[in-house]
């Protein structure tokens, strides 16, 4: 048996005590502790390699454990990047499963379940279930090692995660090798997108300063170190810790060969190894930073003793160590790479060649090995046949876990190989045709639109001279729906009408023509080419017949929805999009259902319907978390609505709780919607700072969601009495963009109106400014896009807003201004209760002004308690401002009239004569003269008409049954 050398004294037993880093311990033990508290956070702790992330973050896990905290650990792999989708997150969450608290996270996707992309976030929403139950019983420290090599499922779930952190008792933490993160690397825009979230802070690990470094070397060594050999090693490893331990262990401290680079420093240590044990590392580093025990004994084929033997040295030696109970790991990343780089070229590929013949054989045998792995091992044992049956083989082990963009990429690297294998179709029992069809259907869902459009066209110039009609009009039908998803509209189109020509009349093309005419319709609606695109969408309806079709038909009916708001059909929309919706939940299709909700909502809100549109929105809220697909693209639209919905209603707590339910770590459209409602609600109550705290400033740079931030922001800044600054940034938000659709147009209008009125606030004189604002708006009103083809509520509501505030600015007589607030007034009264205040504020203003005391007074107090009721400070600030210039009374109540005015006033309103009143009142007919007579005498009015209109705008009729007697 060979021995192992003797090695520099080390001390045995546990690591040595974590040396400096207790500012970044304790920052993250103050995570920790928050967590514990229910503050969930997440920490990305990053370094150069070797630095210590590892390390400090087991110090971490083991105060954790100590503290009785669940902790789950899991390994990100780096073998080519071809690991499994998910591997760290089903190696961390092991422990649950065997509590019985994880379901089956990566169970096979059923034939009929829904599409890719809806299943990966029902699967997103189960794990982050699973981990808040387990955090209801304990603290849970979850650690993902190692993320510069995660799949790129792994890292969306971990965003996903991290974007859902609310209030469980959770803590996720994930190192990252800086230095491995080239220009290029798919976890760059990862980590900048995590930097952004509220609840996620990022702990950079410096170099040891020198003190440091005789601190760890002299813990390493168990023993004092010389100063000089402190002062070498820390020069040449430039405090970094692995490189530390490496040169003191190469000898550098007893007169040994200093090496020329930090690398050489790894592998001198390395050649002392007995050639047994340097064989076995060499063999293991094909296998990757870890490897399973029992593939390396297939790879190497020793007997099991002589296995264990050579294995044991190289534990002792510290080169390997045992990776949990089925494999072993380098000791560092570094390591495993520089033996792995030592490596001759044909003794890599030899040894890769020998690697896929065992996971080969594994598959075979039902092992746990992978097809990504085989494909992997394979091109780079240049097996080129192997390689492209086990790259297919891995995008449908991808596709089942439930991970498309892996399945989509382990085709894009499979396709290459096709035209290099001369029997690849007899090989995999599939066509390069199919193949590449397939890559443009997985692109799509992974959100790759433009790959996934290139790819369908190549799939075109694929099909053979000789195929049949079905087969070439389903490649062009697929082209199109690529294409329109790309907003390539006019190519779409024509692929579509393509794949009609091929299909006609042909039965086994029926599916394909089918598609092809819906996007057909899609394509014409988004081109404004109306008539066209109802033709093609009730063809394709019509070819539905009897077919249990019910994903085509919501499609279709979804699109003749949107054709019959835009032609003001507002009743035949909603049952459109009702059909729609169960359609598609009757046939399985949950992302089109929830689409079709989330118009049905959209359309009743924009028509002023805001009860209509709270109970679908509640509903299909519900509807959706109970499904797993809040997070879902229009799961977050609908939930974005509903917190709008809220506002706008009047609910500013529920608006809040809602707004801050879906947070600042959703992804950004969803994320930007509900932080302007929360911003719009501390605004209107006066909480400016925390304004400033919920308003992203990336925000303001979008062309088009930043203008909502810059329209929540100015609202802050008016109420500040900052109003100047406000019309700077209102104006230079109107006229930031060119738009005229759905919702630009409506944004503008709204931008426009505020820019007067802070223009007016701000005493300024700029007639020309203001002329320019409202010729940009008169256009947006000319030629804009309403979603229900017409201007609704909201938008007639703030371009009588504009007219009020331009007359304001221009000090138009009170009588005058008195006409146009009243307007405004009227126009939000559809149910949009804070801007309904602020518009009696200002009306109650200009009738003080213009004479009509009791009108303004009437109009003051209601505004006075609607205040109240929201908290809305700086309005009611506003509102007693007035009301000591008019010397209202100081508390708001019921107004001038009388409880028993208030019910003649109610029975006017509906039409009753003095006689009806008195009979249903059991008065005299004289005695309902004499109330209606002191009614006209408080409210100003002459006839009951302007009686009634003047209670209507107060608030007095529809606020009566508040009243007391």
């Amino acid at each position: 048996m060979t021995h192992v050398p003797v090695l520099p004294p080390v001390a045995p037993g546990p690591p040595p005590a974590l040396v400096g880093r207790a500012v970044e311990l304790g920052a993250l033990e103050a995570a920790l502790a928050a967590a514990r508290a229910g503050t969930s956070a997440g920490v990305l702790v990053e370094a150069d390699a070797g630095v210590g992330k590892s390390r400090l973050v087991a110090e971490l896990a083991a105060h954790a454990r100590a503290a009785g905290d669940t902790v789950l650990l899991g390994h990100c792999a780096s073998a080519g990047g071809e690991a499994l989708p998910y591997l760290p997150f089903v190696e961390a969450l092991e422990p649950l499963r065997d509590r019985g608290r994880s379901p089956s996270f990566w169970a096979v996707q059923a034939p009929g379940e829904p599409a890719a992309d809806v299943s990966q976030v029902q699967l997103f929403d189960a794990v982050a279930a699973a981990l808040a139950a387990a955090a209801r019983e304990q603290p849970v420290l979850l650690v993902v090692e190692d993320l510069h090599w995660a799949d790129g499922a792994s890292r969306d779930l971990l965003t996903f995660l991290l974007r859902r952190l609310r209030g469980e008792r959770l803590l996720v933490v994930a190192t990252v090798r800086t230095d491995d993160l080239h220009r290029r690397h798919p976890l760059r825009p990862v980590l900048a997108e995590l930097s952004r979230l509220p609840g996620v802070q990022r702990i950079v690990l410096d170099p040891f300063t020198t003190e440091e470094t005789a601190q760890f070397l002299r813990e390493l060594a168990g023993g004092d170190v010389p100063p000089a050999t402190v002062r070498r090693i820390h020069a040449r490893a430039e405090g970094n810790a692995y490189y530390c331990a490496e040169l003191l262990l190469a000898g550098v401290g007893r007169g040994g060969r200093l090496p020329d680079g930090l690398a050489d420093a790894v592998l001198t240590r390395l050649e002392t190894l007995p050639g047994p044990v340097s064989d076995l590392v060499r063999t293991a580093s094909v296998g990757g930073r870890r490897v399973p025990h029992d593939l390396l004994r297939t790879v190497t084929g020793l007997a099991d003793e002589d296995l264990e033997h050579r294995i044991r040295d190289a534990i002792a030696l510290r080169v390997l160590e045992p990776d949990g109970d089925e494999g072993y790991s380098f000791r560092h990343a570094l390591l495993h790479e520089a033996v792995y780089g030592d490596l001759l070229p044909g003794e890599r590929v030899r040894l890769h060649a020998a690697y896929a013949d065992a996971i080969a054989a594994a598959i075979a045998a039902g092992g746990r090995a992978s097809a990504a792995q085989l494909a992997h091992h394979a091109r780079q044992s240049n097996d080129l046949p192997r390689a492209l049956e086990a790259g297919i083989a891995a995008a449908d082990e991808a596709q089942r876990l439930r991970a498309p963009a892996q399945a989509w990429r382990h085709l894009e690297a499979a396709l290459p190989l096709w035209t290099a294998v001369p029997d690849a179709a007899e090989r995999t029992g599939t066509t390069l045709l199919a193949l590449t069809l397939r890559a443009s259907q997985l692109a799509s869902s992974a959100g790759e639109v433009a790959r996934s459009a290139l790819l369908a066209q190549e799939a075109v110039d694929l099909v053979p001279a000789g195929a049949s009609p079905a087969t070439a009009a389903e490649v062009h039908s697929q082209c199109a729906s690529a294409l329109w998803a790309a907003d390539r509209d006019e190519e779409a189109i024509a692929h579509a009408r393509r794949a009609q020509e091929l299909g006609g009349d042909d039965p086994e093309a029926w599916s394909a023509v089918f598609w092809a005419t819906a996007v057909a319709a899609r394509c014409y609606l988004g081109l404004d080419r109306f008539a066209e695109s109802a033709a093609e969408a009730h063809r394709a309806l019509a070819m539905t017949g009897g077919r249990e079709f019910a994903g085509g038909e919501a499609d279709v009916l979804i699109t003749l929805a949107g054709l019959d708001n835009l032609a003001g059909q507002l009743a035949d929309a909603d049952a459109l999009f009702a059909r729609a919706a169960a359609a598609a939940e009757a046939g399985g299709h949950l992302g089109t259902a929830l689409r079709a909700r989330y118009n049905l909502a959209a359309d009743r809100y924009d028509r002023g319907d805001l009860a209509g549109a709270r109970e679908v929105l509640d509903e299909s809220c519900a509807w959706a978390a109970q499904l797993g697909l809040s997070w879902s693209p229009y799961g977050l639209q609908l939930l974005s609505l509903q917190a709008t919905t809220s506002f706008v209603t009047g609910e500013f707590d529920r608006a809040l709780e809602q707004a801050r339910a879906v947070g600042p770590q959703a992804p950004h459209l969803a994320a930007v919607a509900v932080g302007v409602v929360a911003a719009e609600v501390l605004a209107a109550r006066g909480a400016f700072e925390e304004v400033a705290a919920v308003l992203d400033p990336a925000w303001f740079d979008d062309a088009e969601e930043g203008l909502h931030a810059v329209a929540a922001h100015a609202e802050a800044l008016r109420w500040e009495g900052r109003p100047a600054a406000a019309a700077d940034a209102l104006v230079g938000a109107l006229f930031s963009y060119p738009g005229i659709e759905h919702p630009l147009h409506l944004l503008g209008i709204r931008l426009g109106a505020q820019a007067v009125g802070a223009l007016a606030d701000a005493g300024s004189a700029d007639e020309a400014l203001v002329r320019r604002v409202e010729d940009r708006v008169a256009g947006l009103l000319r030629d804009g896009q309403p979603r229900a083809g017409q201007l609704g509520p909201e938008g007639r509501a703030w371009a009588a807003v504009l007219r009020a505030e331009a007359a304001r600015f221009r000090g138009a007589p009170p009588l005058d201004q008195v006409a146009a607030w009243r307007q405004v007034v009227e126009e939000f009264s559809y149910g949009d209760v804070y801007d309904l205040a602020r518009a009696r504020w200002r009306l109650a203003e200009a009738s003080v002004a213009a004479g009509l005391r009791e009108e303004g007074l009437l109009l003051l107090d209601q505004a006075r308690r609607t205040a109240a009721r929201l908290r809305a400070v700086p309005l009611a600030a506003a509102l007693e401002d007035l009301a000591r210039r008019v010397r209202a009374r100081s508390e708001p109540g019921r107004g001038p009239l009388t409880a028993r005015e208030l019910q003649v006033l109610d029975l006017l309103a509906a039409g009753r004569t003095n006689r009806q009143v008195g009979e249903q009142l059991f008065m005299a007919e004289k005695t309902a003269s004499v109330h209606v007579s002191r009614i006209f005498a408080k409210l100003g009015a002459s006839s009951r008409a302007e009686a009634v209109s003047i209670g209507l705008r107060s608030g007095l009729l529809a606020d009566r049954d508040h009243h007391d007697g």
